[in-house]
């Protein structure tokens, strides 16, 4: 029963990530995709918040405030890994620019599986893991989904509108099977973090790159949150396929992992929501 659960676990974080991702392609077209990667003003700025600021902080917090060895190296493989399957969810969810996200997600995620692997080394002396070995997962995860439904959307729009909202049902009840699962099998490790600073760190590496993603977001306030909120969503998949495949022996890396993602889900998407989404509304 124990194993079971185990693997229901391991599935529902798959399907809600290429769920996540095969809904935001129903939404959208190529075009509106491929549209925001020409402005050359939104990609510099998302990329030196994504790709270069966003890790300085996390690694500067992990000189300053040091954790234990297995939660430190948690909270930078998630702080380095960007381009977040969820983004667009969370950015729709703050109705913001959900095609420039989509966009956007695809780059960093590009981006992640090629410099992981050479400054990983560098983080944490002794860790090796190859290109493919991290871009494998996420390109059936994240990609193929995502082509799937803007191929859907391109060639019959009326069956893409009629898909999205069975599509959204089971990413949502995915979501909330692992979140249940998660802190059900692993609640003992999850409540180990406590008084660790990880759960500290996860906070304010969350409200930092929100920021830092917001001052830096072109254009007016719909493209500032969602350069803030693409920044705040930090790419879980490739962050625990590395967990996985380097610290087997150390599960606390790979909760600290999912500590990090539950702060992002438990203060950007009720933020988003009831928040910015009004905000937005007015524009």
């Amino acid at each position: 029963m124990l194993e079971t659960l185990h693997i229901v676990l391991d599935l529902s974080i798959v399907v809600f990530i290429a769920g996540v991702l095969f809904a935001s392609g129903l939404e959208v077209t190529f075009e509106q995709v491929l549209t925001p990667l020409k402005n050359r003003a939104f990609v510099s700025r998302a990329l030196l918040a994504n790709v270069v600021l966003a890790p300085l902080i996390v690694y500067a917090g992990s000189i300053v405030f040091p954790l234990e060895r297995p939660f430190m190296i948690g909270v930078l493989l998630y702080g380095f890994a960007s381009g977040a399957p969820y983004t667009p969810k969370l950015v729709a969810a703050a109705a913001g620019d959900v095609a420039s996200s989509i966009g956007l997600t695809i780059l960093l995620t590009v981006l992640t599986i090629l410099y992981m692997p050479f400054v990983l080394p560098y983080l944490v002396p002794g860790t090796e893991i190859g290109v493919w070995e991290i871009a494998r997962p996420l390109l059936l995860q994240m990609f193929v989904p995502l082509v799937i439904g803007l191929s859907v959307r391109h060639f019959s729009p009326r069956t893409a509108a009629r898909a999205l909202k069975p599509a959204n049902v089971i990413v949502n009840l995915s979501l909330l099977v692992f979140v249940v699962l998660a802190v059900l099998l692993h609640h003992e490790a999850l409540l180990a973090t406590a008084g660790t600073g990880a759960v500290t760190s996860a906070i304010v590496l969350t409200v930092l790159t929100f920021g830092l993603g917001y001052l830096l977001g072109p254009g007016g306030e719909k493209g500032k949150v969602t350069l803030g909120l693409a920044t705040t969503a930090r790419n879980i998949g490739a962050a625990a396929t590395i967990a996985t495949a380097n610290f087997g022996d150390e599960p606390e890396v790979l909760i600290t992992i999912a500590v990090c993602m539950f702060v992002v889900f438990a203060l950007a998407f009720p933020a988003a929501k009831l928040y910015f989404s009004k905000r937005l509304s007015v524009y």
